[in-house]
């Protein structure tokens, strides 16, 4: 006879082992498959309900995605929009931008009041940009773009530009709202700034067609034909368009029309579509600066010349009041007035014109004649005048010298006596005359005439331009420099920048000694460290800052340092004066003059991947999410990992039949307390306690399960509403640390409320010794 066994809390933790020869029986698989039935139908339930889980999220994740994208994609490129500026035009940091982030970059279309305010990009096809964005990257709601046919710089008298109509109102989801009369005279304005101008549009039109009408969707130089069909079938009872509003009031003057185009829902081929006129505007500028110098026999145009726009664009200019233009810059040489009309065309932004003056002024020159001397009863000397100088261009002046008391012959000074005379206009200089003083000498009288010497830094020596005496015969010329102490025949010289005091003796056996003195004196030459011009792209590293010096005249170094204006952000734009030189002012023999730098951030030529959520997938994000759910799997299936409630339950009774009373091996009751005898009440034996706490047991685990699920479902909709796994990959982003944090929840929630229950501690009863076997039961088991 079998004998049954019973199973103990030993079972419940550990499974049995069973040995090999059992499974090679038929029996035992059937048993197997019996036993384990309940088990595997578990596991492949928790995957198929962990797959259900993970590819719903994805499916939310994917829809969610699309709208939620297209709505966001506004706010993302918005730092790129080009600005329009006071006068019009459109700095560098706008369309130029885009057009190097992507060559098919056409014009940024903004419809006000509405949320059309996109980029406009166009492909060699019309489907490609239909499902990529405007970094080319594969994406569902695409983009805005302009009909492959059309030139892209919107020279054509008709233009289509696509757009997905998106039911959260992205991309061209406003456009069915213009159906309406009162919405379509509230938001007719936009404006179209392309690479190549910008347009204001105005709408005129909301049709309904058919995706294959050609006569709308045919672009080019047509614009006639396609306002002659809207007129047609505007006053047709039939046909594929169907003309809804129109304003022909709106199109007097129109040269050019855009057709904004999406789906109609309604139909499968059904397109909406709003045309609106475009004007160009006149956005050319220029700026110059009027001269005003001396003449320096060079040819001087308007100065600071500007445009802002450079490319097809004309320079003229008219000196006869706009009759006649002559191409160029005007310009002029020698002294005198020019009034010109300054004039910029562009083909596409238009005409500028502004007035300019250029004037020369007479370059001023000095004459100034030499203090001179003689014996008395001598002729007069050879008259001379200082060296002249500021003579530009060889021009000979002409003047005479001549002494204007040449009857006075007594001994005296005479001041200014001496004098130059000449037109004070000479060709394009004007003079100045200075004159001279003279001096007669007595026969027995030493005297000396000196200059000193004041001059810029030029790296070389110099001493008294002039020393004469009237008796140089015999006479000794010596200088002092330490104020008459010390008497030397060598002249003196000053090289660098000072001043150097000079005292300079005649001496002659024959006369008393004169002196003079005289002062030698040197300034600072200015030298100008000038930083050039520097870009760089945003978020790459700084480049090396160099700088040009100008004005050194020998092998001396100037020491500076280049440095970036702390206060700049790495974002595109331009930043003037943001390079900075610094040093001493003075420097050994020169004065130093620093003239900052500008910079160009240029935008970044690969687009931002990671930070803000939407532009990349972090890898730690997606692990967190698969470690919450393997948390939560086992859940699925408790009897593997943590049993059952049934198993506990069972062991409990076991517990309690063994402390109560067992059951023989023949099923019979054993008696363990004694009969009650007559009139005695039945003495109710002690209820045992339980081994396992099946109650707290259920209690714990759905806390945990509930917060397992939560923590599961709370990453996938994040991960859902911050990543895009369309992008590349990055380690981590913004959003990881919240990611992390709900992984360590649901850990926490397995460890604290999932964890396998506990056995008591309970004195078990003592087991009752089996009955002896007989023989017969002993063969035949």
């Amino acid at each position: 006879m079998a004998v049954k066994t019973r199973p103990t809390p030993d079972d419940f933790q550990e499974p049995k082992k069973r040995n090999a020869a059992s499974k090679n029986t038929v029996d035992t698989v059937l048993s197997r498959v019996v036993e384990h039935g309940n088990t595997l139908l578990s596991v492949l339930f928790g995957l198929l309900a962990a797959v259900l889980i993970l590819y719903s999220g994805y499916i939310l994740y994917d829809t969610v995605y699309t709208e939620n994208t297209a709505a966001s994609a506004p706010f993302d490129l918005l730092k790129y929009k080009p600005e329009i500026i006071d006068n019009g035009a459109t700095p560098d940091t706008g369309s130029d931008m885009l057009a190097e982030i992507n060559k098919d970059y056409r014009a940024w279309l903004t419809v006000y009041d509405t949320g059309i305010d996109y980029p406009v990009v166009q492909g060699t096809d019309d489907l490609y940009y239909a499902n990529h964005d405007v970094y080319g990257n594969a994406k569902l709601t695409g983009s805005i773009y302009l009909a492959a046919a059309n030139a892209p710089d919107f020279t054509d008298s008709y233009n289509v530009i696509y757009g997905h109509h998106m039911d959260n109102g992205a991309m061209f989801g406003w456009l069915h709202k213009y159906e309406e009369q009162s919405y379509f005279d509230a938001h007719r304005e936009g404006l179209l700034v392309t690479t190549k101008g910008v347009f204001d549009l105005k709408a005129f039109a909301y049709i309904e067609t058919d995706a294959y009408e050609k006569k709308i969707y045919d672009v080019g130089d047509r614009m006639d034909e396609v306002l002659e069909h809207l007129r047609a079938m505007q006053e047709a009872s039939d046909g594929t368009t169907v003309v809804k509003i129109m304003d022909e009031s709106a199109l007097q003057g129109a040269s050019q029309i855009v057709a904004l185009s999406t789906c109609r829902s309604a139909e499968t081929n059904g397109r909406l579509v709003v045309l609106a006129t475009m004007t160009r505007r006149n956005l050319m500028n220029i700026t110059a600066e009027d001269y005003d110098g001396e003449y320096d026999a060079k040819t001087h145009s308007p100065g600071n010349v500007k445009l802002n726009y450079e490319d097809d664009t004309k320079v003229s200019y008219s000196l006869d009041g706009g009759k006649t233009w002559t191409e160029g810059l005007p310009s002029i040489r020698d002294v005198g007035t020019v009034n010109a009309i300054l004039k910029a065309e562009n083909p596409y932004y238009g005409v500028s014109e502004i007035p300019v003056t250029l004037n020369v002024k007479p370059k001023p020159i000095t004459i100034k004649v030499l203090d001179k001397f003689k014996v008395y009863g001598d002729p007069d000397p050879e008259w001379e005048t200082e060296e002249i100088a500021g003579i530009v261009d060889g021009f000979t002046l002409s003047f005479t010298l001549r002494r204007t008391n040449a009857d006075e012959e007594n001994v005296g000074t005479y001041e200014g006596v001496i004098i130059a005379e000449g037109e004070e206009r000479q060709g394009n200089y004007a003079l100045t005359y200075l004159p001279g003083d003279f001096q007669i000498t007595a026969a027995d009288t030493l005297a000396m005439l000196a200059d000193g010497y004041e001059g810029t830094y030029d790296g070389k020596e110099h001493g008294p331009t002039r020393v004469e005496v009237n008796f140089p015969e015999g006479t000794v010329i010596e200088y002092s420099t330490d104020g008459g102490k010390t008497w030397t025949t060598e002249e003196p010289k000053i090289k660098n920048v000072g001043t150097l005091d000079v005292i300079i003796r005649a001496t002659n056996p024959n006369y008393e000694p004169i002196t003079q003195n005289v002062v030698l004196k040197i300034k600072p030459a200015e030298v100008t460290v000038k930083v050039h011009n520097a870009e760089k792209e945003a978020g790459g590293d700084d480049p090396e800052y160099t700088a040009e010096v100008t004005g050194v005249v020998d092998d001396f170094e100037i020491k500076y340092n280049i440095r970036k204006d702390d206060s700049v952000k790495d974002e595109a734009g331009t930043y003037p004066g943001a390079i900075i030189a610094e040093g001493e002012e003075y420097q050994g023999n020169y004065h130093v003059t620093y003239e900052n730098g500008d910079l160009t951030v240029k935008p970044s030529s690969v687009p931002d991947r990671g930070g803000d959520g939407r532009n990349a997938w972090a890898l730690i994000n997606l692990i967190s999410i698969i470690i919450t759910a393997y948390v939560l799997l086992p859940l699925l299936h408790l009897k593997d990992k943590y049993g059952r409630a049934k198993l506990m339950k069972k062991i409990n009774e076991e517990h309690r039949e063994k402390v109560l009373g067992d059951q023989d091996p023949e099923g019979e009751k054993v008696e363990r307390a004694k009969e009650p005898e007559d009139g005695e009440e039945e003495e109710k034996p002690e209820e045992p306690e339980d081994v396992y706490d099946v109650k707290k047991f259920k209690r714990k685990l759905r806390t945990g399960v509930i917060i397992e699920a939560l923590a599961l479902i709370g990453s996938i909709v994040l991960f859902i509403f911050t990543e895009d796994m369309r992008r590349p990959m990055v380690l981590v982003d913004k959003w990881t640390i919240a990611m992390v944090l709900i992984l360590a929840a649901a850990v926490a929630a397995d460890l604290i409320f999932c964890r396998k229950p506990k056995r008591k501690e309970i004195e078990e009863p003592e087991e009752k010794p089996e009955p002896e076997k007989s023989a017969q039961e002993t063969e035949n088991p």
